[in-house]
């Protein structure tokens, strides 16, 4: 028994023996009750000799799929009541049954079923760590608390929207496939790109004897060729936006959830389509896949996704920098910048995932005009920069009046955006009403 119930006993057991000395017969019948009863509790037990076992029905889920969780618990010994509780991991929707029960312990084992489905909403790995119960004392006011822990893990991958609806957009709209964005590595073409001084190892076939000899004649007596486009993979840069504003919306429903969707689902989508992605974060945590393609590729983009769910980690993909405790974050225009080696004989396409405020707009514009240099130009065509940005206001709204609110908010923010709308594709996507699908589809007939 706790010290405070002992103590208790105590103080009856000297009023008893008061009684007697005093000979006061109801003193001692005051006194005697309760102490009987705390002597007759003393030899009753709580609930112990408990067993857990726990199982799943999957480890590894999707986020949005369901999930069966079955909980055994076997009592042995004891008597009382007991209170039962399986902990369920942040970010889980309990959709069917219950994680929680209260039950009356008698002198037999008993044996006790919770069977429960929930929801994930976030990618990440999550453990179904601890079942926790309360047993009480069927006599005393006084219970114990313990728990069971277990090492019970269950992968949630972010969902993969089905982009297969708009394929050959870039025919149809403005919503940008990397036309001409080829690699600098393949098969030489037939379509003239420069001249340029003879390396070791370039074909004599390649050399420019026209041009060579005019040089001959000026002093310059190294060789000129002529270089061609190469046959190779058009090249997509991914750029994910990661810092605080991204965290705006509930466990349930949330901006970042929905960022890391955006990237799973346009990674797989352009890989698919035989480009080379590479994906890269800014405003927060550091991360960095090389261009790739293959479905290998998208396995590690997949990977850095569900590492960076909480966007506090801090990578770097293929290499062996690690940076930590980084106080200062990269901005959208900073991360292009580290990349432009990358961009050498490309002209790549843009996709940046944000959700856009009065907070980063100007980070925004600086960075698309960056982006700008670096990717295809034609007159009369928008420049290979797609931006999705993500409207989260209303993932907050709890009512009409809130809704309303949140489209003034979204409606100044589209008024701020007007400069940037200019020289970039942009995808208003609100999770709320429509799948990504959705918001490139009406950029379609846009």
């Amino acid at each position: 028994m706790p010290k405070g119930v002992s103590k208790t006993g105590i103080v009856f057991l000297l009023l008893i023996c008061v009684g007697f000395l005093l000979a006061n017969n109801i003193l001692i019948l005051v006194s005697i009750i309760p102490f009987t009863l705390m002597a007759f509790g003393y030899y009753l037990k709580m609930p112990d000799g408990i067993r857990v076992d726990k199982t799943v029905s999957k480890n590894r889920v999707t986020v949005g799929e369901l999930l069966e969780v079955s909980v055994r618990v076997l009592v042995e010994s004891g008597f009382g009541s007991m209170e039962i509780c399986d902990i369920v991991p942040p970010h889980f929707e309990l959709v069917e049954g219950t994680n929680y029960c209260a039950v009356w312990k008698g002198f037999e084992p008993k044996e006790i079923l919770l069977n429960y489905t929930v929801r994930c909403t976030a990618s990440g790995t999550y453990t179904f760590r601890t079942t926790g119960w309360r047993a009480r004392h069927a006599v005393g006011a006084f219970s114990i608390n313990r728990k069971y822990e277990t090492d019970l893990t269950v992968e949630v991958t972010p969902r993969l929207i089905e982009l297969k609806k708009v394929r050959g957009m870039s025919t149809v709209c403005k919503v940008p496939m990397p036309e001409g964005a080829l690699a600098s590595m393949g098969m030489t073409t037939q379509e003239f790109k420069e001249l340029r001084l003879y390396s070791p190892g370039d074909p004599f076939k390649a050399i420019n004897w026209k041009v060579t000899s005019r040089n001959l004649v000026r002093g310059s007596i190294w060789p000129v060729v002529n270089e061609f486009e190469k046959e190779g993979k058009k090249s997509v840069w991914i750029f994910l936006d990661t810092s605080k504003i991204m965290s705006f919306g509930s466990n349930i429903k949330n901006v970042k959830e929905y960022s890391v969707e955006a990237v799973n689902s346009l990674s797989d989508y352009y890989i698919k389509h035989n480009c080379s992605v590479a994906f890269h974060t800014f405003g927060g945590s550091d991360v960095f896949i090389n261009p790739g393609s293959g479905r290998q590729q998208h396995y590690r983009i997949l990977r850095e996704l569900m590492k960076i769910r909480n966007f506090t980690r801090v990578s770097r993909e293929n290499s062996g920098e690690r940076q930590k405790n980084s106080k200062e974050h990269k901005k959208l225009e900073e991360a292009v910048y580290s990349c432009r080696n990358y961009f050498n004989g490309l002209r790549p396409m843009f996709i940046i995932i944000t959700r856009f405020c009065t907070k980063n707009s100007e980070e925004i514009f600086k960075g698309i005009n960056l982006m700008s240099k670096y990717t295809s130009l034609r007159k009369g065509y928008v420049p290979s920069i797609m931006l999705i940005n993500i409207m989260g206001y209303g993932l907050m709204a709890e009512n009409e009046n809130e809704m309303m609110a949140a489209n003034l908010l979204e409606a100044m923010n589209k008024v701020l955006s007007e400069k940037i709308r200019k020289n970039c594709i942009w995808i208003d996507w609100d999770p709320n009403k429509e799948s990504l699908t959705g918001a490139l589809l009406k950029q379609v007939v846009g």
